[in-house]
Formats: C-alpha cells, structure tokens, sequence
C-alpha cells in the first residue's frame, strides 16, 4: 500500500481482514493523508487541515463502528457566514438567506426555490454537460452568480472557475443534504473527541496485528514490476521535505517485493513513481487520463489565538479584497476547555500551482493576510497569534470540468496487481473522509477482482 491516508488505511484493513498481509508505506511522519493531525503541544492535536463529518457520512460513520469506537465522534450544531462588501453575514438556515442583504430579495428567493429543486434532483447526469456558471445564471439569475456563486468558486478554483461543471456543486448541496425529518431542521456537524488521529491509530493497529506494517516517513521512491511481482524501492527518511516528487528521494539499498501494490498518492506522484518499463506497459489512453488530472492546492495557515475572532465555525469570504477564501475558527465549534482553554482557527486559501503565496514562510503569510484579517475584525492584532503552522498541499481539491466522468482514470491500471485510487476518482462526489472510506473499499474490492490476485507476502 503507497500512502497512509484514509483510502490506503481503509484499503489495508479491508485486505488484512481476509488473510492478506499488508505493508503501508507513508511519505510524511504521521497517519491520515490530508487529514493528518499535528502535535500543538500539551498532548493537543489537531488537524493540519480543518475537517468535520456529515450527517450524511454514513461510509465513515460505518467505519468508527467496525472498529469498536461508536462513540467517538459527537455531533454539534454549526454556524456559517458569508463576509463580503465588509460586512458578516450568518448563513447557516433559509431564514438567513431570506436575510441576506447583499442579494436583491427576488434573487434570495430564485436562490432558494432552485437549492430546493437541486435537492429534489437524484442524478448527477442532467448536470455532467454544463458549467455551474451557466446552470445558475439561468435557474438562480445574474445577481446570484456575481455575488455568490462565482466568487466562491472563483476561491476555490481561480480562473477555472467559469469552467467548474455544474456536477461538482450539485453533489455540494444535495448528497450532503440527505436527510429527512428531525435532522433536516438543523444541519449538525461531526468531530471526534479526540482528533482524527484515533481513528487512524485504530486502523493501524488492526493492520499490524494482522502481521503487517505501516511505515510512517518512509515515502515509495520507485516502483518496478518483474517475473515474481512489484519491487518497491523505498525513500530514505525525511524525504517529504524534498516535497512530493519521489524521483528526487534517495533509495534505500535493497527494494521490498509484494505480489500486488495499491497505490493511494496523487495522479503526478503515481506516474513519477513508475520505472521506464512498467510505465511502457501501462496503456496509452489510461496514462492519458492520468496525466490529465488537474489540482488547485490547499494553503492553510494555522493559528493559535488568545480570543476569538468570529462568533462563527466557518466564514466563507468572498470580498475580492481579501487574500484568502475562509476562516474555519475550530474552537467556536469545539469548545476551548477541550484545548486546556487553547484557540484554534485556520485561514484557509486555494491557489494555483505557480502562485506567490507558496513561496512564503508562515510569518510572512501572516503579515501578508493581516490586512484582511482585521477586516474581518477591526480589533485583530499580530498579538492575539500565540502559534502557527504552515501547510501546503498542492493536490488538494480535484479540478472537475464538464465531460469528467469520461476523462476519469480506472481503479484498475490494466496492469494485473496494479491498481490507484486517488480524490480524483471520487464522484461525482466531492473529496472527504467519508468517501476516502468508500474509494478504500472499492480499491480493496478491484484488486480482490483481478484475476490472479495471490496473498501477499513481504
């Protein structure tokens, strides 16, 4: 198993569970993907990037059960805001949208009337042919585009967004939105008590006992097929500070054999993975559509502050004025007192690949988002920061167009042994979580398919 995100975790235990043995290798020194948690000190860990569950998380959900710890996640009411024009604005129920001052009250009601007929939708086909941008400028109207829906994609996606396939956002507002009754009156939001990282040790302990292992910062630096199987030639330590091209780790001496490999990384990674050879016997039009995969990347400052800045969990900024698209204020939906009394908030942001952000230090990205911050808060100062931490992913969010179904690459490789399952082929949903539960399962189940699956050995 290449990556021990959630997929390739999920994908080991399934395979574990049925006799096979199972060494999962992982590029950073820590479980979870982008999910991965950091050590803030005080026995404090938190996201590195801000993640919660849905109602509607049922893989995930399923998941905590199996693994003995029902009652580790706990669902909490949320509150979200819309920051434009300089001012807050709550968004968290219809009425709040009735409220919403920056649209005209005739766009509030399009807006509604079509959200509400989105849900009533149950297939995603109908909007696979057309951008966002087109379906809601016909069914929500101009207003509701230029100052809502385009900015935010515009955040999200930067000069792709006029070209975002209308798929995209209806799995946003409906498959999270599934629900009926009582908890369709209020939107709660999931957490686990003790950080994502219980989940992940979990799902590590039932590989191991199982005889396998799962190797943190020992990143896969080359991988080569022969007569008898896949030879994984492994990264030395420390290489995730080279980033995340494996062609620039040193090898260690001698490679690892295993009869079959599930790789778990991003579409570039994986291509730069594979040997002159096996990269030959790959087909043409699979390598096509993996190469194809297009990313913004996740820039997500992580500060640690003495008050609040916000009485919301999650803000979503949309003043073009602003350097960054979110405030996600952790400890306003977590309450401090489980922190030792300690603040959380990420500044969130997705920037193309070549953006000068990246090149910052995590000061510098501060002192450059400053300005924006107080305009959030008039009162906010560089003294109420206690801490910060610095992420960057720039595989982050999965760039779907329209026609993305049939660029899509495979689970299966076309090579026997070989299968990759990535964010990328997660849909028509978005990534998350809970479907990185679902992505490990079906990877687990297309390699059990391929004909020929022998049980692994190391």
């Amino acid at each position: 198993m290449i990556g021990a995100g959630v997929a390739g975790l999920t994908a080991a235990h399934r395979l574990s569970e049925i006799g096979h043995v199972c060494d999962v290798y992982e590029r950073w020194p820590g479980l979870g993907g982008q999910a991965a948690t950091v050590d803030a000190g005080g026995g404090v860990r938190i996201e590195r990037y801000y993640h919660h569950l849905f109602m509607t998380d049922r893989h995930i959900q399923a998941l905590y059960r199996e693994l003995g710890l029902p009652d580790e996640l706990e669902w909490r009411p949320s509150t979200v805001a819309m920051f434009t024009d300089g001012r807050t604005h709550p968004f968290t129920t219809p009425v709040d949208l009735l409220r919403y001052r920056p649209l005209s009250l005739r766009s509030r009601l399009r807006m509604g009337a079509a959200v509400v007929m989105l849900q009533r939708r149950h297939r995603v086909e109908p909007f696979e042919l057309i951008t966002a941008r087109a379906w809601i400028q016909r069914f929500m109207g101009r207003e509701v585009w230029d100052k809502v829906w385009g900015p935010l994609l515009r955040a999200k996606f930067g000069e792709r967004a006029d070209a975002i396939a209308m798929a995209w956002l209806w799995s946003k507002l409906t498959l999270r939105r599934e629900l009926k009754g009582s908890d369709a009156r209020q939107e709660l939001l999931g957490y686990p008590r003790s950080s994502f990282e219980t989940i992940f040790a979990a799902l590590a302990r039932v590989i191991e006992d199982a005889g396998g292992r799962v190797l943190m910062d020992r990143p896969v630096a080359r991988l080569e097929r022969d007569a008898d199987g896949f030879r994984v030639h492994a990264g030395a330590p420390q290489s995730f500070r080279r980033g995340h091209d494996p062609r620039t780790y040193d090898e260690l001496e001698e490679p690892d054999h295993y009869d079959a490999v599930v790789a778990t990384v991003p579409s570039e990674v994986f291509m730069q993975l594979l040997d002159e050879r096996l990269a030959a016997r790959m087909r043409a039009d699979y390598k096509r559509r993996v190469r194809a995969s297009e990313y913004h990347t996740a820039l997500c400052l992580v500060l640690e502050l003495e008050r609040p800045m916000t009485r919301y969990y999650w803000t979503n900024v949309i003043d073009p004025e602003l350097p960054f698209c979110g405030l996600v204020e952790h400890t306003n939906f977590i309450e401090p007192e489980r922190y030792g009394g300690r603040r959380f908030a990420y500044v969130a942001n997705y920037v193309g690949p070549d953006d000068e952000l990246l090149e910052l230090e995590p000061d510098e990205l501060l002192t450059a988002y400053e300005p924006g911050l107080r305009r959030l808060n008039p009162g906010f100062s560089r003294d109420w920061v206690r801490e910060r931490w610095l992420f960057r992913e720039p595989h982050a969010q999965p760039i779907v167009t329209i026609g993305y179904r049939d660029r899509m690459p495979a689970l299966d490789t076309g090579i026997p042994g070989l299968v990759l399952a990535n964010t990328t082929q997660i849909y028509p949903e978005d990534r998350g979580t809970n479907y990185s539960v679902r992505l490990g399962w079906d990877a687990a189940a297309t390699l059990l398919s391929q004909p020929g699956t022998a049980r692994a050995r190391r």
